[in-house]
């Protein structure tokens, strides 16, 4: 399955705001063979111009509409995530559109939901059952289609954007969706791997076993910073060494060192 993994990012924010460094390096550790396309302020520039409705909080599915027709698997990442295993359960591709449990002891959100909107059903999500959009991996062109239309649609309705409207469309019923954490719930036996933001507030309890980054001997398969502010110029995204226990963080970079 050819694969592509992309994010976009302004050479603003690059090694400034985010650790742009270690985003890059930890993912071409444990994906050598896996491309990365990191959009840049050209073809940002390009996006927001030919679609005047677009804004850094709707263009993810713009982007990964200008690479599904050369790709079987694209998957979208926020720059502001560390790598610290391969992402195995991504890379099966045994799914529709695959995402990352959000549910955490931290910070959550919900959806009321319960009715329509420009002719788009507004789901009730719970805080368990929200996703999160820092990570949304697809093999469905129509996925990408109908995620772009529906934040199209709905982006100056719902508060929090392309979360909301990955929501709308992932309990719509229409795709095979696939938690890529297990289960909705950190607190599930069918949980089996952290992804995003249900390991938010435990960083310190972050452990090595077997030279395997763990929670609850858990893998670690990457982490999302999620929180903080993008906009403007700050304020800057933790490092890892702000982040995790010196265990943690000293593994980390001799990793990706080099």
């Amino acid at each position: 399955m050819k694969t592509v993994f992309f994010a976009w990012l302004s050479n603003d924010f690059k090694d400034t705001i985010i650790d742009y460094q270690s985003f890059y390096k930890s993912f071409k550790h444990f994906h050598p063979d896996i491309d990365l396309v990191v959009f840049d302020d050209t073809v940002i520039k390009e996006v927001f111009g030919s679609e005047s409705w677009l804004s850094p909080g709707t263009c993810k599915a713009a982007f990964a509409k200008r690479l599904y027709n050369d790709y079987d698997l694209v998957v979208n990442v926020d720059a502001d995530f560390y790598f610290f295993d391969r992402c195995h359960e991504i890379l099966e591709g045994d799914y529709d559109v695959a995402a990352c449990a959000n549910f955490n002891p931290f910070w959550n959100t919900q959806m009321a939901g319960g009715y329509t909107i420009n002719n788009h059903y507004i789901p009730p999500v719970d805080y368990i059952h929200y996703m999160q959009g820092g990570l949304v991996a697809s093999t469905s062109k129509e996925f990408w289609d109908d995620y772009y239309n529906v934040t199209r649609d709905l982006w100056e309705k719902l508060p929090l954007v392309e979360n909301d409207t990955l929501n709308v469309v992932w309990h719509s019923g229409k795709y095979k969706t696939k938690v890529l954490d297990g289960d909705y719930d950190f607190r599930s036996t069918n949980f089996k791997q952290y992804y995003n933001c249900a390991s938010l507030g435990r960083e310190k309890q972050f452990r090595l076993i077997n030279d395997k980054v763990t929670l609850d001997g858990r893998p670690v398969r990457s982490y999302h910073i999620a929180h903080g502010n993008m906009g403007a110029k700050g304020p800057n995204k933790k490092r890892v060494h702000e982040l995790f226990s010196p265990e943690i963080s000293n593994w980390f970079y001799d990793k990706i060192k080099g």
